[in-house]
């Protein structure tokens, strides 16, 4: 007992000696880390007034770590690093600089005085952040300083490209084309990323141009001078030299939504402004000659597709001086992992601003994770204005024209008009560059990404392709073998050929189709065209209508069951010019011969007793059309030229046919005209709209073959250009008007949404309407007996007073790549095998 209670005495005093000294060691760390934290606070007044002022700018002098005052002058400022000055700025005062002691704890009371420089125009309202006073006058003298108010513009324009590949995953790393690259050449050369990783390049521009602009209406004109190209995929570098100069290039902030990279974002001063972004003043300050307010630009919700960064606003006449700006990870963008924009602009003599120097910072992401990411850089410097010099309005022909000597040009020419110098390690990029392409194992992987991409296979002059139809199987043709060709610009630069044969091991038919064409001149695009096929095709599905903008729909039909097949034999002789830009007129004499494969049979003399039943149908024709796109731009690549689509203007086209009765064996006399209008809306926040209206009337008595065979879709895929819930061959109409409509929201609500935001899924809506009608003269020219007594199969119409209806509704964006559409059928649902609802996919690739 004893011994226990001199253990328990001796133990108490243990613990007793112990805890005091533990809580004077942790008093002891805590004054330690107190006198290392430097502590600043304390309240901002006016010196006049003696107000407390809210919004103040406090912040440690060469750092962005700073806070503002709240609604009673307020601040905390702390940290751990040792800072001797604090910067105290706001707008209308004089901005102040104080000295403050490195790790202690200081309480200060500082007043502001006014500036001397005139704000007289800054109105804000009270209590409100003082930044949105300098954008809502920012906003407000938009229309004097935007580059829109010129009535034209005109500039020498400098353009450098360069794509790199960056990140290299492990897995790829490890094959055979990386480990020859990184053999053949000197890595020393290569600029390193911030994990000290070596970038490769892999194209790199330089173009000289001119650029000409007219407003009211908007059109444009660019004329390539000069242009030096090395990379991947580049042969001549005609067609690309049409992307790297300004006109893709051209961003403008006065707008209220900028188009970069067929996306949409809104401008830090766009006129609904306050919804999307918010702001803080950082400084006042000198860029260049002009005295400009600093202010830090925000989303108000990271999904917005908006900006994050600053922005310099003069301070006499609110002009949009230099952005500098980037897009926040969070923004509902696919395969981007960054991108920043840089742009300075310059007054004219005239009063609106244009840019000087524009800087694009692409970083697209690794799109799996055994490849590699990519990086996209931009810069484009102005020079040479020349201010309201207003040419002819053909002048300005919306195209990019590239001249026949822009790639000739001595060594030194480069030096000489560059407006910066390259660096000795970019003067080695386009020595990297040329010594990659010249590695086999490269080119070999070059070659293959031309046939994913393009559908064809490049041997020399000629072009083999294309790869989708080279093989199909259907219950007519049983296995459809099939090989094509054509010729490129390396063979002629005014004759194109193209051709293929085929066979089918089941009908044992051949097939073939031959077009030649010349191309009389470019500027404007006059071309003759001289075609000869003989295919089999299915009522219903148009090759004619599909092939051009609905090509992998249409070799998807190839596959699938074929019912009502026909061959058709297709001669046509085709002239097409521009009279002005944006007007396209063709003229075309054709003749088309279809020879039914199933039972089909019409009364040669309709209303005739005893009419002979004849099985073929003879229809030559000439065909008038007129197209109409006012701001449509073109590449011209090679003989071809691509549509990249309309700036903001609708495509209108009208069409006359007339067929000839008794030449070539026809039967009948055919008058057919159409209109067809078709627009893209770009609505900014609320997304975009994409219609079509089409509306057409067939005079005479003539056969289904000849009339309008509505387009159904029964394939699991969806198409823009059909019904989707309409069988092949459902309806036919002499007399007809549709409507279809899709609107994509973009990230308009599922943004709103918390879980699924995160998804970065997309919603949108369809709607397609169609009104049609049949006479019955096209009726009752159609035999319901073949010959020999047996049942020939019939057709349906629509009734004038039902539309046809279906009503759709998606999300897209699911995996970046997949989307699926369920479509409502609403109109005709006891119809035979009526599809009622169904479920469609497709996968595209948007950002």
């Amino acid at each position: 007992m004893i011994i226990k209670n001199i253990f328990i005495k001796q133990s108490y005093r243990k613990y007793r000696t112990t805890i005091p000294i533990t809580i004077w060691l942790l008093a002891l760390s805590f004054c330690a880390y107190a006198q290392s934290i430097t502590d600043i606070s304390g309240i901002v007044f006016d010196e006049q007034t003696n107000e407390p002022l809210e919004f103040v700018n406090v912040y440690f002098k060469g750092t962005s770590d700073g806070v503002t005052t709240d609604e009673n002058g307020y601040f905390s400022l702390k940290s751990e690093k040792s800072y001797n000055e604090i910067i105290i700025s706001y707008v209308g005062y004089n901005q102040q600089t104080l000295t403050i002691k490195a790790h202690q704890k200081q309480v200060l009371t500082i007043k502001l005085k006014n500036e001397l420089v005139n704000l007289d125009e800054v109105v804000v309202m009270s209590g409100e952040n003082p930044a949105w006073a300098i954008i809502r006058e920012a906003v407000k003298n938009k229309n004097e300083n935007d580059k829109k108010a010129l009535k034209a513009y005109e500039y020498k324009s400098y353009n450098r490209i360069e794509l790199d590949i960056d990140n290299i995953s492990t897995k790829l790393k490890k094959r055979k084309v990386i480990n020859d690259i990184w053999e053949g050449i000197d890595s020393t050369a290569l600029e390193k990323n911030n994990n000290g990783n070596a970038i490769l390049p892999i194209f790199l521009s330089e173009s000289i141009s001119t650029f000409y602009v007219k407003n009211d209406p908007y059109a444009r004109r660019e004329e390539v001078e000069k242009s030096k190209i090395s990379g991947l995929t580049v042969e001549d570098g005609t067609m690309l030299s049409q992307l790297t100069g300004t006109a893709y290039q051209n961003y403008n902030f006065y707008q209220n939504w900028l188009t970069i990279l067929d996306k949409e974002f809104i401008s830090p001063i766009a006129d609904g402004w306050r919804m999307f972004y918010d702001y803080d003043i950082v400084d006042t300050l000198y860029v260049g000659k002009h005295y400009c307010y600093e202010l830090s630009v925000y989303p108000n919700r990271a999904q917005d597709p908006a900006f994050n960064g600053k922005i310099w606003i003069t301070t006499n006449n609110f002009a949009l001086k230099k952005v500098d700006l980037y897009l926040d990870k969070a923004t509902n963008l696919n395969f981007i992992e960054g991108l920043k924009l840089a742009q300075e602009l310059e007054q004219t003599d005239a009063g609106p601003w244009l840019p000087v120097s524009t800087n694009v910072l692409i970083d697209v992401s690794n799109l799996g994770k055994n490849t590699a990411s990519f990086l996209a850089k931009f810069y484009t410097t102005t020079s040479d204005w020349k201010i309201n010099d207003l040419k002819d309005n053909k002048f300005y022909a919306n195209e990019v024209f590239v001249a026949e000597d822009f790639n000739i040009h001595k060594p030194e020419y480069w030096d000489q008009v560059r407006p910066l110098s390259l660096s000795p390690q970019q003067l080695k990029t386009y020595q990297v560059i040329d010594t990659l392409v010249e590695i086999p194992r490269v080119k070999s992987y070059v070659e293959f990404l031309k046939l994913a991409t393009t559908g064809y296979w490049q041997r020399g002059k000629v072009d083999y392709g294309p790869y989708l139809f080279a093989y199909a199987y259907n219950n007519f043709e049983g296995n459809a073998i099939r090989l094509g060709f054509k010729t490129n610009e390396y063979l002629s630069q005014k004759i194109t050929l193209r051709g293929y044969g085929g066979y089918g091991t089941q009908d044992e038919k051949w097939k073939y189709g031959i077009t030649a064409s010349y191309l009389f001149n470019r500027k404007p695009w006059t071309e003759l065209k001289i075609h000869s096929s003989r295919e089999v095709e299915q009522v219903g599905i148009s090759s004619e209508e599909l092939l051009d903008n609905n090509y992998i729909f249409y070799a998807a039909t190839r596959w699938q069951t074929f019912r009502r097949p026909f061959y058709l034999t297709d001669n046509s002789i085709s002239f097409q010019s521009e009279p002005t830009k944006g007007l396209t007129q063709k003229l075309t004499f054709r003749h088309a011969f279809y020879d039914p494969q199933y039972a089909f049979y019409y009364y040669s003399n309709p209303g005739v007793q005893d009419s002979p039943l004849k099985r073929t149908v003879s229809s030559p024709t000439i065909k008038f059309s007129t197209r109409w796109a006012r701001d449509e731009m073109f590449l011209q690549d090679g003989n071809e030229r691509i549509s990249m689509g309309t700036r903001r203007s609708p495509i209108i086209q009208f069409d006359y046919t007339y067929g000839f009765k008794d030449i070539l064996d026809s039967d009948f006399e055919l008058n057919k005209i159409q209109l067809e209008i078709k627009h893209k809306l770009r609505l900014g926040t609320f997304g975009e709209s994409n219609y079509s209206v089409k509306g057409g009337y067939i005079f005479g008595q003539l056969p289904y073959l000849l009339l309008e065979n509505h387009i159904g879709n029964e394939s699991s895929f969806y198409t823009s250009g059909a019904f989707n819930t309409m069988n092949y061959f459902e309806f036919v109409s002499d007399e007809y008007a549709s409507f279809q409509y899709t609107h994509y929201f973009q990230g308009l609500i599922m943004n709103k949404i918390p879980l699924m935001k995160k998804l970065k899924w997309r919603l949108l809506a369809s709607a397609n309407v169609l009104y049609g009608s049949l006479r019955q003269e096209n009726i009752d020219i159609i035999s319901p007996i073949d010959p020999e007594g047996n049942p020939t199969p019939g057709f349906n119409h629509l009734d004038p007073s039902l539309p046809y209806v279906e009503l759709g509704y998606g999300i897209e964006n699911i995996f970046k790549v997949l989307r699926v559409d369920g479509v409502h059928r609403i109109t005709y649902r006891d119809n035979p095998n009526a599809q009622k609802f169904v479920l469609k996919f497709s996968f595209q690739f948007k950002l």
